[in-house]
């Protein structure tokens, strides 16, 4: 099977910025207040309308009027703290328990499109929010490519479906048992139903067209 995507749909000119910006936002938002103050980078990001019905700015408004020692804690009560590991773990292959060859596929995925870590996240490569990230990476490439816009955009799929998909709905459920009122659990359902939007409209704007004619 051939993939095409129909530019006519896409409109990746226009909707690139957004989607891009959106994961940008979820990335910050799902990022360890430990090492950032998130609320500085999130005031200077202005979300845009995106290429489907979604709104991310009530959600950004409630973390920033959250307290920074209560982001903290509920984020170390969630995913740091605990006598056998973190309760739901916000990386991906320590939550779905060391699959074979996972962290093996990010390094290919991340290499091929030449996305680079610093040192300091190295260990971490399968956190939630450098995978966020990294989508932010590929919209960005979309965007700005001459050539090859393709591949961006078929990445994109690839790793929706591979990786994001394949975890945080899971991590979302996990979430919600633990601390159903804490901010994180209300960011993690309003995540999950942005990827699972943006994967609908990626797959809308993609064709599968069989080689052989038939």
């Amino acid at each position: 099977m051939e993939r095409l995507c129909l530019d006519e749909v896409r409109f990746s000119e226009s909707t690139s910025a957004s989607r891009s910006i959106a994961y940008s936002l979820f990335s910050l938002l799902m990022s360890s207040p430990h090492d950032i103050n998130q609320k500085d980078k999130l005031i200077d990001i202005q979300a845009l309308p995106l290429p489907f019905d979604f709104d991310l700015e009530s959600t950004i408004n409630e973390f920033c009027a959250e307290e920074q020692s209560t982001l903290k804690t509920q984020y170390s009560a969630l995913f740091e703290v605990g006598d056998n590991g973190p309760p739901a773990s916000i990386r991906e292959d320590l939550f779905l328990m060391q699959p074979a060859k996972l962290r093996e596929d990010l390094v290919r995925f991340y290499e091929y499109f030449g996305y680079q870590l610093n040192d300091e996240f190295q260990w971490q490569m399968d956190h939630l929010s450098i995978q966020l990230e990294f989508m932010h990476f590929l919209i960005v490439g979309e965007s700005q490519v001459k050539k090859d816009k393709l591949s961006f955009q078929l990445g994109q799929l690839d790793f929706s479906t591979k990786h994001l998909m394949n975890w945080v709905p899971k991590l979302v459920k996990t979430i919600k048992v633990l601390s159903s009122d804490d901010i994180y659990s209300k960011i993690g359902i309003k995540l999950e139903s942005f990827l699972n939007h943006d994967l609908q409209w990626q797959e809308e704007t993609i064709n599968q067209k069989d080689k052989s004619g038939g």
